[in-house]
């Protein structure tokens, strides 16, 4: 029916009773293009114009398929569609390679589900007279049948290696072996159709690495299969390079070894072997496949592996050289024999002669072979050890003397020595302040005797050609004169103290005093070089106790000197002296006066002068021994004694206050007197009295007695 909206118009002859598209105009939204066509004519009875609406193109159905691949024992749905139109119903067809298509009866829905494989298509239908459109493209169905396959190698090698040839099998297992299939492959050296041929052979390279599946179908079904197998993976290594081991490369006396040829760790290998001399070219050693094989010949050994059909090989490993032993010995000798060798002497072993350095040091051994046999040899000798000395470095011979002091009219023995080793010869050599260093003639020994003063050194020799060691350090060698020299002390007190200034004076006795000297000195608080002084001044601190000791030298000869003095000793006092004052009266007599007396204690001290000082003024300077003044005037006196340039002084004494008596020098003369008639007055007058009472009691006592001898003259005659 025509709907009146449209453009699309006919032109309808009335009395004719046929019909004619004259145009036809296309909405832009419509899927049919312009096209004239004439349509079947048609007897209508037609009464007025009308418009109708026209189809330009025959449409094609379309068949899609959920999967192409029908599981086992399932189905797949298909669909058949004609693009956006209703009123369709649709019909199904099928062929296989070996059927013609036929249509599927009892089908004409646009969804159907089966279950065999084959080629489908469809096309859809409606009105009446029926309309068909066109049949839609083909749309393969496979069926998956339930047999397993496997994809299996050839041989079936761990590892397998670019340039080997292999086979590659796709093998179907449970029941399969009495039905012809068709084999599909994936793989990166495989077929990409199917094919008769169960088995892909190929030669391996680089682009074969990867994995490889396959899948099988009955010859009598094209469209029957099986699911792909899993995934056989390829891994093409490098070529590879056999390895060659020996147990031991000297085959011992009348013995054997074993050589053992390997490829990495894979299988199915066997192997090539070849032996060389320098004299013989590259051989294959006969019936020898085996990994391990026994040698008792020398040479230079070397194996590769095989394996496979056509045969694929290995590179050849590295050389393996052999040698036989012989029983003869041999034997490292070092010339020249010494025990101890050091870096930059020349030493021979055997026909080896090298200069010695520190990385010369080592074991060293050798062998021998005949020249006609490069593989047979003796055995390494024993190791023969040399060592370049063990500091490694170029030695100092070391020189030393008896003792450095020639004694007069004698002489010194000086020897010259290097370290612990031997053959040594030594050159020696002496200088003096004044001459420059000369080789001493005719002295090669170790030890030699020398009566001059000098300089000394020495240095060791040996070999050829000469190896000299480094000079040895310098010994002074020095001649004494038999000029005495003797310490003095100035000022000569026995009994020094801190703080006191003495010089010490070296004397030469015995005719020195013509000569120029130098001299040295040994103490606490001397010079240690010579000096052109002979004395040696400085103040007594606690530090100059001890000995001091000097000797001299000409000053036109450093070589040549006395003895040491013998020593002088000098002990400093520690506690500074005290003077100590006394006095015979502390008052002065009528006329008169007293004496004072100054001393130094310790009392064996001497040289001293003594210092007066009264109510703190200087008095005198006493120079003698005794220290003593006497004094008259009345005061607080005290005293210190000094000594010395610079002067010393000792603590000052304690103080003694003088007193004075009387009241003037003019009445003294009779006061004394007075004093003495009146004590002497009264000592009398005492002793007149005492006598006096002595006798009167002496008298008294005779009249008693006599009185009473009168009165009583009887009594007496009793008696």
């Amino acid at each position: 029916m025509v709907m009146p909206n449209q453009p699309d118009t006919g032109v309808v002859h009335k009395w004719k009773k046929t019909a004619l598209v004259i145009d036809v105009v296309i909405p832009n939204d419509s899927n049919i293009r312009k096209k004239e066509h004439k349509k079947m004519e048609k007897q209508v009875t037609i009464y007025s114009t009308f418009s109708c609406k026209l189809i330009a193109d025959k449409p094609r159905a379309t068949l899609t398929a959920g999967t192409t691949i029908i599981p086992v024992g399932g189905s797949v749905t298909l669909t058949c569609s004609v693009q956006s139109s209703d009123g369709s119903k649709y019909e199904w067809f099928r062929r296989t390679q070996t059927t013609s298509e036929g249509k599927i009866r009892d089908q004409q829905n646009r969804d159907i589900r089966v279950s065999e494989g084959g080629i489908y298509s469809c096309r859809g239908t409606r009105g009446n007279p029926v309309y068909y459109t066109d049949i839609s493209d083909d749309v393969t169905i496979e069926k998956t049948i339930s047999n397993k396959v496997v994809v299996k190698q050839r041989p079936n090698w761990p590892q397998i290696f670019r340039g080997e040839t292999i086979t590659l099998t796709c093998e179907v297992q449970e029941g399969g072996e009495t039905t012809e299939w068709e084999y599909e492959w994936r793989g990166p050296s495989t077929p990409t159709q199917w094919t008769h041929n169960n088995d892909v052979t190929f030669r391996v390279s680089e682009s074969s690495s990867g994995d490889y599946t396959c899948k099988s179908r009955r010859r009598d079904d094209s469209y029957s299969s099986t699911e792909w197998s899993e995934a056989f993976t390829l891994s093409a290594s490098n070529k590879p390079r056999a390895t060659l081991t020996a147990g031991t490369t000297i085959i011992p006396v009348g013995g054997s070894v074993t050589l053992t040829c390997s490829v990495q760790s894979s299988d199915g290998w066997k192997y090539e072997w070849f032996r060389r001399t320098q004299t013989t070219s590259e051989g294959k050693i006969r019936d020898q496949q085996n990994r391990d094989i026994r040698v008792s010949q020398g040479g230079i050994y070397r194996c590769r592996g095989t394996r496979g059909n056509p045969v694929y090989y290995t590179d050849r490993s590295d050389d393996v050289t052999i040698e036989i032993t012989f029983s003869n010995k041999v034997v490292v000798k070092q010339q020249p024999n010494w025990p101890q060798i050091f870096r930059g002497e020349m030493t021979h072993n055997n026909d080896v002669t090298f200069r010695v350095s520190e990385s010369s040091s080592g074991d060293y051994m050798c062998k021998s072979r005949r020249r006609d046999d490069s593989y047979s040899s003796t055995e390494w000798s024993e190791a023969f050890t040399l060592s370049a000395s063990s500091k490694s470095y170029k030695p100092r011979a070391t020189l030393t003397a008896g003792t450095t002091i020639i004694p007069v009219g004698g002489s010194v023995t000086l020897t010259c020595s290097v370290q612990s080793s031997d053959g040594w010869k030594y050159e020696w050599f002496r200088r003096t302040q004044t001459t420059s260093e000369g080789k001493i003639r005719d002295q090669q020994n170790r030890d030699i005797r020398v009566s001059q003063g000098g300089i000394y050194s020495c240095r060791g020799t040996r070999g050829n050609p000469v190896y000299y060691t480094y000079i040895s350090d310098d010994v002074t060698i020095e001649i004494t004169f038999s000029n005495k020299v003797v310490v003095k002390q100035q000022p000569n007190w026995p009994q020094i103290f801190r703080g006191e200034t003495i010089t010490l004076t070296c004397e030469v006795q015995e005719g020195g005093e013509t000569t120029e000297w130098w001299y040295e000195w040994r103490g606490p608080r001397t010079p240690t070089q010579w000096t052109h002084n002979n004395d040696v001044t400085f103040r007594v601190s606690e530090s100059s106790s001890g000995d001091y000791m000097c000797k001299s030298r000409r000053r036109d000869d450093s070589y040549s000197s006395t003895e040491w003095s013998e020593a002088f000793t000098l002990s400093a006092s520690t506690d500074k002296p005290k003077a100590k004052l006394r006095a015979d009266n502390t008052a002065v007599p009528v006329g008169g006066s007293v004496t004072l007396t100054c001393s130094v204690n310790p009392s064996s001290s001497s040289g001293w002068k003594y210092y007066w000082y009264r109510d703190n003024t200087t008095v005198d300077v006493v120079p003698t021994s005794n220290g003593q003044i006497n004094v008259s005037q009345e005061g607080l006196y005290r005293c210190r004694g000094g000594r010395g340039n610079p002067v010393y002084y000792t603590e000052d004494s304690q103080e003694i206050q003088i007193n004075t008596t009387g009241f003037g020098c003019e009445r003294s003369s009779f006061i004394v007197p007075f004093i003495i008639g009146l004590v002497s007055g009264i000592i009398v007058v005492l002793l007149l009295i005492i006598m006096l009472i002595y006798i009167n009691r002496f008298s008294l006592a005779q009249l008693v007695e006599r009185y009473s001898s009168a009165s009583h003259p009887g009594k007496t005659s009793r008696s």
